[in-house]
């Protein structure tokens, strides 16, 4: 046991603490190079994000986007086509959707994005609720269909969330 102990002590004090190797923590820190993302939802030059996990659609859809509407793939990948309904993030939902617009050029609509409030924690957290308005943009012909490749959510006198819908391709 002692041989143990003097092994290990004599390790320690051959490694040192805070010898002459050790780097001065006071100095200021390295410059980092790199992108830091683009100044706002959309734009910059980043390899697109993974698309979402498209799931089948429902009849009523599918017989939309086979006719030629636009659809909209939500992030749990939930397809839909004016939904009333639509996931824009891990913890926000745009609810009670209603659309003023909704072509080839793009879509409009109104209705209330639901957010996780992670104060004490997101697990007892309760929900906040916002009037939104929901712009999709950027149509992309995946599969045979179209599907908006944009979304940007404003929040009434509030900045906007990070929102990740996207074509399915």
């Amino acid at each position: 046991m002692r041989t143990a102990a003097l092994i290990l002590a004599m390790a320690l004090a051959l490694a040192g603490c805070g010898g002459a190797e050790e780097r001065d923590r006071s100095a200021a820190p390295p410059t980092v190079k790199g992108d830091w993302g683009p100044s706002e939802p959309g734009s910059g030059e980043r390899a697109r994000p993974v698309a979402p996990p498209r799931k089948a659609p429902s009849a009523t859809v599918a017989s939309a986007l086979d006719a030629g509407a636009v659809g909209v793939v939500g992030v749990e990948g939930v397809v839909g086509v004016k939904p009333a309904s639509l996931d824009v993030s891990a913890d926000g939902t745009l609810d009670d959707l209603r659309w003023q617009r909704w072509d080839s050029g793009g879509a409009e609509g109104t209705g209330t994005l639901t957010l996780r409030d992670c104060d004490p924690s997101c697990a007892s957290g309760g929900k906040d609720r916002y009037p939104a308005t929901i712009r999709l943009s950027s149509p992309r012909l995946c599969g045979g269909a179209a599907y908006f490749d944009r979304a940007r959510v404003e929040l009434e006198g509030e900045g906007a969330p990070a929102t990740y819908v996207r074509a399915p391709c």
